[in-house]
């Protein structure tokens, strides 16, 4: 929602081809509902879709990063924190 309907709209164009591509989420058509002031106003249903095993993301122009190795940490003596 937003009085800044050409913003809004373009909030829209960008977000909806990204939640429909998603594979774990079913995403519906979004609704335009009255809005006062000549704004914008949109509704879309997004659930997650239950038929879905697992999602798997590509980013071609991205180099493949390392896997992060964790740290173990001593805790504190007692008394101080």
């Amino acid at each position: 929602m937003t009085d800044d309907r050409k913003r809004g709209g373009r909030v829209v164009e960008i977000l909806l081809p990204l939640l429909q591509a998603c594979t774990a989420l079913e995403t519906g058509e979004p609704t335009r509902l009255t809005y006062r002031g000549g704004g914008l106003r949109q509704v879309l249903g997004v659930q997650p879709d239950e038929a879905a095993t697992s999602v798997r993301v590509d980013l071609a122009d991205t180099p493949v990063r390392p896997e992060r190795t964790t740290r173990r940490c001593r805790a504190l003596p007692p008394g101080r924190r």
